[in-house]
């Protein structure tokens, strides 16, 4: 399972939900520990006990369990060990170049969940929140970051030629044609026409009524709503539609089909490089990241020496590693 960068840099802010107090080891291990050793990390022990609470982080304390099968159960399990071991192989790592968080970095992250907490109305208890149990999470999440961010992705950028080759590949998205979605009425006598024209103009906010009681086009059930790409109407029905304002009635238009009213209600161009850069910056630099990360997880594992006891995990391991 690949470690996304986004969802990680999110899920930081997520599990860090502790009293801040620095941690000042990144090991999973402690000496009270004395749950079984479950996986052997390039000969280093992980126990049962850092595990499950590794999947209390992920699983937020509070996920509903109790409803799934036992199939369902060990295939969560599996997927979860597989990642609690991949960003074990990371930390692991982080040490050996002596990164480690800092307070400030800890106090920040904290912060930021603090808010999201308020402004979701998320309601956790006080007691989870402050569990040692936790800030050992957090201490190895940020961990885990911050060797991405200083050793991984470093200096990676994307260039102003990438983002403008990645414009005109997705010309459909971005420089498409103009649209317009209307509402229409169309009716085949010309009086029930301009007696319904004035009745739009009296009503505008009536348009979807009218066309609903009275149209013959298709679109009646629907109030007559329906999009309409530029060159696609007839030239005398796009010459009555291309000047409206958005909220506006045209006047009453002739053509093969009968009689018709347009109501302007949205207006699609084509989006213009400019505004658009930066939402293609981001977007590419996400991926160059994920790239990067997902290669480097793949090297990492592959050097890796990883002993999973099966007989001690307490489920039926159908993880991939």
């Amino acid at each position: 399972m690949r470690i996304n960068f986004l969802a990680l840099a999110f899920l930081l802010l997520w599990v860090a939900s502790a009293g801040c107090s620095s941690t000042k080891s990144s090991s999973s291990e402690s000496s009270s520990d004395k749950s079984p050793v479950i996986v052997e990390i390039n000969g280093s022990p992980e126990r049962q006990a850092a595990f499950e609470r590794f999947l209390k982080s992920r699983l937020s304390d509070f996920a509903g369990q109790s409803m799934q099968s036992q199939a369902e159960s060990d295939q969560q399990r599996s997927r979860l060990l597989d990642e609690f071991i991949r960003r074990q192989l990371v930390v692991q790592e982080a040490v050996k170049k002596n990164i480690e968080p800092t307070d400030d970095e800890i106090r920040r992250a904290l912060e930021e969940q603090h808010k999201q907490t308020n402004a979701q109305g998320a309601d956790q208890s006080q007691a989870t929140l402050e569990s040692g149990e936790r800030r050992v999470e957090i201490f190895n999440d940020l961990l885990t970051l911050k060797f991405y961010q200083t050793e991984i992705l470093k200096g990676v950028t994307v260039a102003p030629q990438e983002i403008e080759a990645y414009y005109k590949q997705n010309s459909e998205r971005y420089q498409g044609k103009n649209s317009f979605l209307v509402r229409e009425i169309r009716v085949m006598d010309e009086a029930q026409a301009r007696k319904l024209y004035g009745q739009a103009l009296a009503k505008p906010q009536d348009f979807a009524v009218l066309a609903k009681e009275n149209s013959e086009a298709p679109t009646a059930l629907n109030g007559g709503l329906i999009r309409y790409e530029a060159q696609q109407l007839p030239q005398v029905l796009e010459q009555a539609i291309t000047p409206l304002k958005v909220g506006s009635i045209s006047k009453v238009v002739r053509s093969n089909y009968g009689f018709h009213i347009f109501k302007l209600e949205q207006r699609a161009e084509p989006l213009p490089l400019d505004k658009v850069r930066k939402e293609i910056e981001d977007k590419l630099l996400s991926e160059k990241n994920q790239a990067l990360i997902d290669e480097f997880n793949r090297r990492l594992l592959a050097d890796a020496k990883v002993n999973i006891h099966r007989d001690r995990l307490g489920f039926n391991y159908v993880g991939s590693l």
